[in-house]
């Protein structure tokens, strides 16, 4: 994989946003086909509790639900936090809470329009057609839960996150900014809230995602695992 500085002049992502929703909407409606690990098999991961798509987090309600992609609408606001920062690489992510210390790698689009995801599995990986940690517009990094190379993965205890928990992202620009999670929930992957995820915001946020749901008959996952974070430090 290789990385690159971001676009300038870009700060919501716009066209990006687009482009990923039809993406995504064309794999089984979320990400979980194409995050979806090998299942290392062990204890489960820790779980957050389900939600429905089209719900909203807890510091989120009162928001119409998000408008078709074509617009620019934003599905939510976040509580007030840090000024967005400009844009930067990120280059390394640390969650304390849960034990994370990982380099981000650089993750696009695969030929057939689907999600590129980390190539090892003790990675996370940013999505370089998201916003940067810290621009305004919801950024969004990656990771497996478990593989059968390494067993539990980098976002093997992404479930466990708690409100109020902290985030952590180094940019290029030597940097760093501080996200503080608003919710962790967990949806059917057929549900997956697109426009949650990625649609514009008007405040910088952050997105990480990961499977969830093992089926042992299916050896698949049957969901995702997303944390909602916004940015103040």
């Amino acid at each position: 994989m290789t990385t690159k500085e971001p676009h300038a002049g870009h700060p919501t992502r716009r066209t990006a946003v687009v482009l990923v929703v039809l993406a995504v909407a064309c794999v089984a409606a979320g990400v979980t086909t194409i995050l979806a690990g090998t299942g290392g098999g062990g204890t489960p991961p820790p779980q957050p509790g389900p939600m429905a798509a089209g719900q909203m987090p807890d510091h989120m309600t009162g928001s119409a639900l998000p408008a078709p992609p074509t617009t620019s609408a934003s599905p939510k606001t976040a509580p007030a936090g840090a000024p967005a920062l400009p844009a930067s690489r990120p280059t390394a992510l640390d969650i304390p809470a849960i034990g994370v210390h990982s380099s981000l790698l650089d993750l696009g689009l695969n030929k057939d329009g689907s999600l590129e995801v980390p190539g090892k599995p003790l990675q996370a990986g940013w999505f370089h057609d998201s916003p940067t940690p810290g621009q305004t517009g919801p950024a969004v990094i990656l990771g497996h839960v478990d593989s059968y190379a390494t067993g539990p993965a980098v976002f093997y205890r992404l479930g466990a996150m708690k409100p109020h928990q902290q985030i952590r992202v180094t940019r290029a620009d030597r940097t760093t900014a501080v996200f503080t999670v608003d919710a962790v929930r967990s949806y059917p992957k057929k549900t997956f809230p697109t426009l949650d995820v990625y649609g514009n915001t008007p405040d910088p946020e952050l997105r990480l995602i990961t499977c969830s749901d093992w089926n042992s008959r299916t050896h698949s996952y049957q969901g995702n695992t997303i944390v909602y974070a916004h940015l103040t430090g």
